[in-house]
C-alpha cells in the first residue's frame, strides 16, 4: 500500500466515523500523524 492509499484509507475512516481500522499486514513501521483524525476509533 502506498502512502497515498494509506492516507485515503485514513481519510475515509475519519469521514465515515469508523470504529475499527485494521492496518495489520501492511508492513507499517509507524503511523502517520493523520491517524489523529480518526477520533471514533475503538480498535486499531
Amino acid at each position: 500500500m502506498t502512502r497515498e492509499e494509506l492516507l485515503q484509507l485514513i481519510d475515509s475512516s475519519a469521514d465515515e466515523a469508523w470504529t475499527e481500522l485494521d492496518l495489520a499486514g501492511l508492513g507499517l513501521e509507524e503511523l502517520p500523524p493523520e491517524i489523529g483524525k480518526c477520533t471514533q476509533l475503538k480498535t486499531l
